[in-house]
């Protein structure tokens, strides 16, 4: 294995990871992806010569707020592995704007012996002055960003005061010109005033109107079918009245409304009107239903919700495809609950009763988990090397304390890194230990079959329905 190159330099290969980030696109940004990296690989060549590698560049096009960036976590999951030596940033802020996510990366690099540098801030993390330099760092980029965050806000604010557009998806039934703001686009206006229309005097509810624009070949500007959530949406949005929405506050709006004051809030009575009447026709609770989630549409394979409704008084569950409920653009009939229920809980008892079907499938369940055990016997192997070397290292220390040769309090310090290293590690192979032992079913015998059978027979009789979904 390569080792880490001396400060004085001595020949050996540095093994380099860089890792780079924008929060947008690169045209915009001061420092391209392909900038940063360049500039990177310009520092190891005058740092290095020609005694280092590059072993990845790691990249993402995310905000540096949250930790769930895909170039990261490769990162930090290579750093586990000690695949490399020194990670590489152009900047700390880079890899996090948040003083205690650097602060846990910074534990991480260090604890698997990996440096971190940066070509453009002076910080050494080896030592108490480099890291506290490197928190202070940090300090100011989580308050550059929040500087940052505050006065988009109030600019933000400030447009919607003077009643111009904020920004975000320009609403259907506009364009956006950069001098003037939101002007008219006439076309989409004419489906805005006959959606309005509908809702106010025609009565249609969101759906009916979907179903009429879609049925005369009117699409959004996506160029897809009308959904009812994009409808209702819509009919709730003040912008259509001339007025501006900022944080639930409205101002007046430079730009021209598309239906009046009247119309609108007319439609807002309604929207309140179905909202009432729907608390108690309706329900759409997925958690009461027991295929939830699970049963797919036969016709277009979107997933399948449980929903409701009353007829002559009597509650009736069903379920219903979401791409029709949510966007009309399926056709697939709704499903009454209990006979789809009744039929699938059936066929699962019946797949209990056959023991040849059921050894079948115990037998290709032990070939599946007998897969894992070569990968996890050498992962294990892996393991148990390590804490032979990290015990091995421990006895070291305390023979060269013994012999003299080092003092107590380094010794110590040493000894409880080492041991602390010693229980991770075995805390680790007993995780291991315990998934080796599951990787093997029972022998499957009547008795347990009929056990199973028992129990899925009870719940599924006397169980509500989320418990029955956990085994479905």
């Amino acid at each position: 294995m390569a080792k880490t190159q001396t400060a004085g330099g001595n020949g050996q290969v540095t093994r380099v990871a860089f890792y780079t980030r924008i929060s947008t696109d690169e045209d915009h940004q001061k420092y391209s992806l392909g900038a940063q990296s360049e500039r990177l690989e310009a520092f190891c060549k005058a740092q290095y010569g020609d005694d280092w590698k590059l072993h990845k560049l790691y990249r993402d096009t995310e905000s540096g707020t949250h930790m769930n960036r895909p170039g990261l976590e490769e990162m930090l999951y290579d750093v586990g592995a000690r695949a490399f030596d020194t990670l590489l940033v152009f900047r700390v802020d880079r890899l996090s704007r948040k003083v205690r996510e650097l602060a846990q990366m910074v534990d991480e690099l260090t604890k698997n012996g990996v440096a971190l540098k940066s070509i453009t801030e002076p910080f050494d993390t080896a030592n108490a002055a480099g890291k506290m330099m490197l928190q202070m760092l940090g300090v100011f980029a989580e308050f550059e960003h929040a500087t940052i965050v505050e006065r988009t806000k109030v600019g933000m604010e400030k447009k919607a005061k003077g009643g111009n557009f904020v920004g975000g998806n320009v609403p259907y039934g506009f364009l956006l010109d950069p001098e003037k703001g939101l002007i008219t686009n006439e076309d989409e206006a004419l489906i805005v005033r006959k959606m309005f229309q509908m809702y106010t005097f025609g009565k249609e509810g969101s759906s009916a109107i979907c179903k009429q624009l879609n049925e005369a070949g009117n699409r959004n500007r996506n160029g897809r079918k009308w959904g009812r959530r994009v409808v209702l949406h819509m009919l709730r949005n003040p912008v259509y009245v001339g007025k501006i929405r900022w944080r639930e506050v409205l101002y007046e709006g430079h730009h021209d409304p598309l239906v009046s004051e009247i119309i609108f809030e007319k439609a807002q009575e309604v929207l309140q009107e179905r909202h009432e009447e729907s608390k108690g026709r309706q329900f759409h609770n997925g958690d009461e239903r027991l295929l939830t989630g699970i049963i797919k549409c036969a016709k277009c394979k979107s997933h399948m919700f449980g929903g409701g409704g009353y007829k002559n008084g009597i509650r009736i569950p069903y379920y219903v495809c979401s791409k029709r409920f949510n966007d009309h653009d399926c056709e697939q009939d709704y499903v009454r609950a209990e006979l789809l229920e009744t039929a699938i809980i059936e066929d699962v008892k019946n797949m209990f009763r056959d023991e040849q079907f059921m050894a079948r499938i115990w037998e290709e369940a032990n070939k599946r988990l007998g897969a894992e055990k070569p990968d996890l016997a050498k992962e294990i192997a892996r393991i148990e090397g390590q804490m032979a070397k990290t015990q091995g290292a421990i006895d070291r220390y305390f023979e060269a304390f013994e012999a003299g040769t080092l003092k107590a309090e380094l010794c110590n310090e040493k000894v409880r890194n080492l041991r602390t290293r010693l229980e991770e590690l075995e805390g680790e192979k007993r995780g291991l230990d315990a998934r080796r032992e599951r990787l093997e079913l029972p022998a499957i015998d009547r008795e347990m079959l009929a056990s199973i059978m028992g129990n899925f027979e009870k719940v599924m009789a006397e169980g509500p329905n989320p418990k029955k979904r956990l085994i479905a």
